[in-house]
Parts: C-alpha cells; sequence; structure tokens
C-alpha cells in the first residue's frame, strides 16, 4: 500500500481540483491511503508519503504554483512528486526547466502509465472522489455540486482558447446518468449539476443530455431544472 498526498496550492478558486478527485479514485481504489492538503505541508506530514501529486491551475498563478512545488521538493525526491493540470500543460517546459524535473504531466491521464503503473487505467474516465474536500477547511464556493462531463474537447481551435491544447479531440463522455447515480449512491445528493464542459452546444447527443438530467430528477418547474 503507498501513502499518496494530494496538493492543491493555496490560491483561491471557485472549484475543487477535478484532477486530483479522479487520482484519488485510482489510488483508492489500489486499496491506497490518499489525503489531500491545500498549500504547504509540514515536513513531518510529507515525510509519511510515498509520493505527492501538486494540481495547477491558471497561468497567472505561476509564481505561487511554483514556490508551492520547490517546497515539497525539498522533502520528497523529485522522482515522486508529480504535477499536472491546466497550467502545466500551457507550461510544460517552463515547468520542467524552472524547477529541474521530469514528471510534468499534459493534458489529461488518460493511462496510469503516465504515473508510471502497468495496469494502463483510464484515470480520467474514473468517477470523482469527493470525500478529499472533507480533508481541508477550504470552502470552495461551488464545492457542493455534482461536478460532470458530457462532452471533452471543443472542435472550434480558436487561437485565443487553451481548450485545444488541454483536450485537443472533441467527443462525447460516458453516460451521466451513470455519473449521476454512482455519486448520489457513494456520496449522497447534492441540489445541483455542475456541467463542465467547454462547448456542450457542439454536441450532437444535446437533447439527450436534457433528456437523461430529466429523467435523474432535475426537471421542469424546480429550481434546478435544465432545459434548452
Amino acid at each position: 500500500m503507498e501513502r499518496i498526498l494530494l496538493v492543491e496550492p493555496d490560491y483561491k478558486n471557485k472549484y475543487p481540483p477535478i484532477g486530483l478527485m479522479k487520482i484519488a479514485s485510482y489510488h483508492r481504489g489500489k486499496e491506497d491511503y490518499v489525503e489531500f492538503y491545500k498549500g504547504k505541508a509540514p515536513y513531518t506530514m510529507i515525510a509519511k508519503f510515498d509520493r505527492v501529486y501538486v494540481t495547477t491551475l491558471f497561468t497567472f498563478y505561476y509564481e505561487i504554483t511554483v514556490e508551492t512545488i520547490r517546497h515539497y521538493l525539498n522533502y520528497m525526491h523529485k522522482d515522486n512528486v508529480y504535477v499536472g493540470g491546466i497550467s502545466a500543460t500551457l507550461l510544460q517546459k517552463k515547468y520542467k526547466k524552472d524547477l529541474k524535473i521530469d514528471n510534468v504531466i499534459a493534458r489529461q491521464l488518460t493511462s496510469s502509465s503516465l504515473l508510471g503503473y502497468d495496469d494502463a487505467v483510464n484515470i480520467d474516465d474514473l468517477p470523482l472522489d469527493y470525500d478529499i474536500l472533507d480533508d481541508i477547511k477550504y470552502e470552495y464556493p461551488s464545492g457542493d455540486n455534482i461536478f460532470l462531463y458530457t462532452t471533452r474537447g471543443c472542435p472550434r481551435g480558436c487561437e485565443f482558447c487553451a481548450v485545444s491544447k488541454l483536450e485537443p479531440r472533441f467527443k462525447d463522455t460516458n453516460s451521466i446518468i451513470n455519473q449521476i447515480n454512482a455519486t448520489r449512491e457513494k456520496y449522497g445528493d447534492k441540489r445541483n449539476i455542475l456541467i463542465m464542459d467547454n462547448n456542450v452546444l457542439y454536441s450532437k447527443e444535446l437533447d439527450k443530455v436534457v433528456r437523461d438530467l430529466n429523467a435523474v430528477g432535475y426537471i421542469n418547474n424546480t429550481p434546478n431544472y435544465i432545459g434548452v
């Protein structure tokens, strides 16, 4: 059993770290111990873990993110520190150069082999682990929602937008009914669904998406009704 520390730098953000929530599901599926920390954990805590995952968000948070990663590199061998997320994708070479580490992962975690494992699990398709949010005191303004994707990517390829680099292929995802029911069964119901798509309106399955949402209780004449 490995001991896994998930880290988000101590910046203000609206949404919880979706990528770390999926990594938590992966490791807990392997019966590893997983803990989430926001900011710089003390050495006495870091020393108890086998590897650290640090998420990144916007590029304008680069300095605080690098400072946070360096903190963990002071106490953990660089081969056991993994960096991923939006900023890491857009500035991958800069992170590697400035931090002198190799484990800076761009785009989505479509295979656990990117983390050095040989079970070839598509981590990006795993359900979110909402329990990690109980490990920290920080309250995300949009934290009390069921988060899901109905599509990934965007076919437009606009020059000003980073989506084509983050999610280069547009596709419909797995059943949202299964996503919602699995979350409700394990973590309880939440008032709202928060769809995290980049361009859901492009989906040819949009009518089905709305019907599926209505079918699981998000129906007309209710506060959380979703329609088109």
